[in-house]
């Protein structure tokens, strides 16, 4: 899956609302959340994507990025 752009990622309709992040994408076993946290809150940037694959039963994290 190619690596979403900040524009391209905030105009996904949002799924869900978890603590932190808003899941953008949820299809064939991958989920892509976009993180409402900042560097002000201790994040190491602003706009982190989190790119999530179900592996065996579990959610593992296969792509973390900033997006631009």
């Amino acid at each position: 899956m190619k690596r979403l752009t900040l524009k391209e990622a905030k105009n996904m309709f949002v799924l869900s609302q978890g603590h932190f992040d808003n899941l953008i994408y949820d299809e064939n076993n991958i989920k892509i959340w976009l993180s409402r946290m900042t560097v002000a809150d201790g994040m190491p940037y602003d706009n982190q994507i989190i790119v999530e694959e179900l592996r065996r039963g579990n959610w593992v994290t296969i792509d973390t990025y900033q997006a631009k």
